[in-house]
């Protein structure tokens, strides 16, 4: 009987020994990961690693979100909360837009060059809405004006604020509104509503044949066509 009871003792030492020198899962992943809109999970995934080698996957991002999210990888039993930048480089392009100013509709049509900051990852820079450019911080699907100052003639000083929104549009992704705020400081408020129109470039690219001196030889041209949409 005692030499059954140690034989059992020593059968559940060797289970809580094996348990324990059981190696933990560690998840590695960049420092920094910055990913574009309309990215994937593989695009998330591709510096992601765990040490037993099981499959890593990711959750938590939307990648038609711009701006700061939180991912949360997984291998095993292990997991690993990581942020993630989505880019905003996707809007940039040329636009055309149209406004109201204080509910008064203008009929001309305006050009705009959107450009992606060189410095923050989801900051753009707006042309042509004043003399210069105005910047805009975006998150989600929406973006803020950062306070722009503003002198217009006689002195009169004034301060422009907004909010606006972008779109998914198959693959693209564009401006679509901007709600303008001016206050200037002989107390005369400005309210402007603006809608962008986003240029799409397509390039055709044509291809023909002709007989030269009885070789074949082939042509190409490209050809640019751009509209709105």
């Amino acid at each position: 009987m005692r030499k059954g009871i140690l034989c059992l003792a020593a059968v559940a030492l060797l289970a809580v020994f094996s348990t324990g020198c059981t190696p933990d899962v560690v998840i590695t992943a960049p420092e920094s990961i910055e990913i574009e809109l309309g990215s994937t999970d593989a695009d998330v995934l591709k510096d992601v690693t765990a040490s037993s080698k099981d499959e890593v996957t990711v959750t938590g991002v939307n990648y038609d979100h711009a701006g700061e999210q939180t991912a949360t990888f997984a291998a095993g039993d292990a997991t690993l909360d990581k942020v993630v930048h989505v880019k905003t480089t996707k809007l940039a392009g040329t636009y055309e837009f149209t406004w109201s100013i204080d509910g008064q509709a203008d009929p001309t049509v305006y050009d705009s060059d959107i450009q992606q900051s060189t410095t923050v990852y989801n900051k753009i820079l707006i042309s042509d809405i004043i003399d210069g450019n105005v910047s805009a911080v975006c998150t989600g699907t929406n973006f803020t004006i950062e306070e722009t100052s503003l002198e217009a003639d006689g002195g009169v000083t004034g301060t422009l604020t907004g909010t606006g929104t972008f779109v998914k549009d198959g693959t693209n992704y564009k401006i679509a509104t901007a709600s303008i705020t001016i206050a200037w400081s002989d107390n005369v408020t400005n309210e402007i509503e603006v809608t962008f129109t986003k240029r799409k470039i397509i390039n055709l690219f044509i291809q023909y044949k002709r007989l030269s001196n009885q070789s074949l030889f082939f042509m190409y041209a490209s050809y640019f066509m751009s509209f709105y949409v």
